[in-house]
């Protein structure tokens, strides 16, 4: 491994318990333009934010009550990951991570960890259907899973895949220098 000191990974904390649109409301400046994973007992919708709300893969913003049965958010880009977990009736603290220092109203950092970044990523179900649902969109399709539009500029070429890349975060967890996995932070989606 190399000097675990090249990279600093901050968390954040929100410093009262919020809701999903408050949370974003907070990170808004740091999150424009993020993807958002959206759980919901029925399904995983894949989201854009605009300016403190989501956008579906039709250009169309999703409104505030068809999230109410939201209980795990993750949103994020390059710069940062927003994850918000309801395990309380929608009100719970958020955690915001990042390799950069911030400042954000509502929110403290709880942690500051030398560690090494390593990249990760993970191949998304469905092969390109070369359809754009709406711009910045494509849409990919399997059999077992039907339809999944995703936020990715470009066109897809013939035989490309999709991958959601991340970071994981590896630190010294003991005095006897044993290193692990601490954290783990979403990054981007991209095509190869």
């Amino acid at each position: 491994m190399t000097n675990p000191k090249d990279t600093i990974l901050y968390t954040y904390r929100s410093n009262q318990d919020v809701t999903l649109a408050e949370a974003i409301q907070s990170c808004s400046e740091l999150l424009e333009g993020a993807i958002a994973l959206l759980y919901s007992p029925s399904s995983c919708q894949i989201a854009q934010l605009s300016e403190t709300q989501f956008k579906a893969s039709d250009g169309k913003l999703i409104a505030p009550n068809s999230l109410e049965d939201v209980f795990e958010a993750r949103v994020f880009n390059q710069n940062c990951e927003l994850r918000w977990l309801n395990c309380d009736d929608g009100q719970v603290n958020a955690v915001l991570l990042s390799e950069s220092e911030v400042k954000i109203d509502a929110f403290s950092l709880i942690e500051s960890k030398s560690c090494e970044p390593l990249k990760q990523q993970y191949l998304l179900w469905g092969e390109a259907t070369h359809t754009v649902t709406t711009q910045g969109w494509q849409r990919l399709a399997e059999a077992r899973i039907g339809k999944l539009d995703i936020p990715l500029d470009g066109k897809l070429k013939e035989k490309q895949r999709v991958y959601l890349c991340s970071l994981e975060y590896f630190a010294e967890i003991d005095d006897f220098g044993n290193f692990a996995v601490v954290d783990e932070r979403l990054v981007k989606l991209e095509a190869k």
